[in-house]
C-alpha cells in the first residue's frame, strides 16, 4: 500500500512540475501547541519535543520568534465571485491589519484574486499602503465561479520561489472550490513539497449577505500587535546531559488526538475535499480554518492567524534517511494534555533534478 501511494504521489508531482527540485535536505516543521482551552502555549524547549520521520526519532533543533525564525511570506487569496460581494466589502477594510498583526516588520504579503480567472493584485510587499490599495480595488467576477485550487496552485508556486521565509497561504473564501482545473491532490502535494502552510478565513455567502449593511459602514478595528512569547537567551540546547544536544526522545504512545494515520490521509482528504476544500488543505499542511460572517469575525480570524504564526515553534532536522518518497511526520510533546498541530508529512525527491 505504501509503495503504491509513493508511486502515485511521484506521478502526480512529475506531471505537475517536472522541474521541481529540493534546495536542501533540511526539513522545517512549523508546530502550534495549545492547551485544552485552545490557548497557545509558549516557553517549551527542545527537551519537550519529539519528532518522528517515518517512525524514526530525529535529532532536531527548535526556534521560536524569540530565538530567531525566518520572516513570513504571506499570500492572501480572495474569492471575488459575484456571490461574495458582501464579503468583499469587509475584506476591503482589513488592509491596515496585515502587517502589524500577521506578517510583522520583516515579512511581506501578496494578494491574488480568483473567480473564473486567477489574477494577481499585488506582489509580495511590506508596504501597508500598497496592500490597502490592492484590497480596496477588489472587483467582482461571475456570480458563482471560484477557481480556488487554481489560485492556491499559483500562490504555492510563487511562495516556493521565496527563499528563507515561512511560507503561508491564507484563503478568504467559501469552503469549496467552484470549477478549478487543478486537482486537490496536486495542490496539496505541491504545498507539502514547498513547505507552505495553508490557513482559511471561510464564510457562507448566504449568511454573509445578511451582514452587508452593518459591515459596509463599519470602521476597521485598531489592529492588535502579535503576542510575542517571553524572551529567550540564545538557542535552546535541550535535554539532560546524557541525551546529547538534541534531547532524548522516548518511545511512549501519544494521546489519540496526536496520532497520525498518514496512509489514510489522502483518501480522507479526497473525500472531504468534495465538500470542504479549505479544510482538506489546512489539515494536510498543518494550518487551520477560522469561519466568520461579520467584519468583526474576519478581524478576529486575522488575529488568530497572527497569534498562531507568532507563537509557533519551528522544528528543523536533517533526516537520517533522506530517501525519495513521502515521509510521514509525527510531532509529540511530553505533556500529554497539550495539543499539537503540524503537517502530517513531506515529500522528498531524493535526487535534485536540474
Amino acid at each position: 500500500m505504501k509503495c503504491l501511494l509513493a508511486f502515485a504521489v511521484a506521478a502526480v508531482l512529475a506531471a505537475q512540475n517536472p522541474q521541481f527540485d529540493v534546495q536542501s535536505r533540511l526539513v522545517i516543521v512549523p508546530v502550534a501547541v495549545t492547551d485544552p482551552q485552545g490557548r497557545s502555549v509558549d516557553g517549551l524547549d527542545l527537551s519537550d519535543f519529539v519528532i518522528l520521520d517515518n517512525g524514526r526519532p530525529q535529532k532536531m533543533s527548535v526556534d521560536t520568534i524569540a530565538t530567531g525564525v525566518a520572516p513570513i511570506a504571506l499570500v492572501i487569496a480572495v474569492q471575488t465571485s459575484g456571490i461574495s460581494k458582501p464579503v468583499l466589502e469587509k475584506v476591503q477594510l482589513i488592509g491596515g491589519m496585515i502587517k502589524p498583526v500577521v506578517t510583522g516588520e520583516r515579512g511581506c504579503a501578496a494578494v491574488v484574486t480568483f473567480s473564473d480567472v486567477v489574477a494577481w493584485a499585488q506582489e509580495c510587499t511590506g508596504d501597508e499602503n500598497l496592500l490597502h490599495l490592492a484590497l480596496q480595488r477588489l472587483r467582482m467576477g461571475p456570480p458563482k465561479t471560484a477557481h480556488m485550487l487554481d489560485a492556491a496552485s499559483e500562490a504555492i508556486e510563487m511562495l516556493r520561489r521565496k527563499p528563507n521565509a515561512r511560507r503561508v497561504l491564507l484563503l478568504i473564501s467559501e469552503t469549496r472550490d467552484r470549477g478549478s482545473d487543478s486537482e486537490l491532490q496536486q495542490v496539496l502535494l505541491a504545498a507539502q513539497a514547498s513547505g507552505v502552510t495553508v490557513y482559511g478565513a471561510t464564510y457562507s455567502a448566504i449568511k454573509a449577505a445578511f451582514t452587508t449593511k452593518s459591515s459596509a459602514t463599519a470602521e476597521p478595528r485598531v489592529p492588535k500587535r502579535p503576542t510575542i512569547p517571553r524572551e529567550e537567551s540564545g538557542t535552546n540546547s535541550g535535554g539532560p546531559a546524557h541525551c546529547g544536544p538534541y534531547g532524548c526522545p522516548d518511545p511512549y504512545i501519544p494521546p489519540k488526538d496526536q496520532r497520525v494515520d498518514v496512509l489514510g490521509i489522502f483518501t480522507e482528504l479526497g473525500r472531504l475535499g468534495k465538500t470542504n476544500t479549505v479544510e482538506s488543505l489546512t489539515m494536510g499542511t498543518g494550518g487551520a480554518a477560522f469561519p466568520f460572517a461579520k467584519l468583526k469575525g474576519l478581524e478576529e480570524a486575522l488575529e488568530k492567524l497572527g497569534q498562531d504564526l507568532h507563537t509557533q515553534y519551528q522544528l528543523s532536522f536533517i533526516p537520517d534517511d533522506p530517501s525519495a518518497g513521502y515521509h510521514t511526520l509525527e510531532v509529540r510533546v511530553r505533556a500529554s494534555e497539550l495539543h499539537v498541530r503540524a503537517r502530517p508529512g513531506y515529500w522528498s525527491v531524493g535526487v535534485v533534478q536540474k
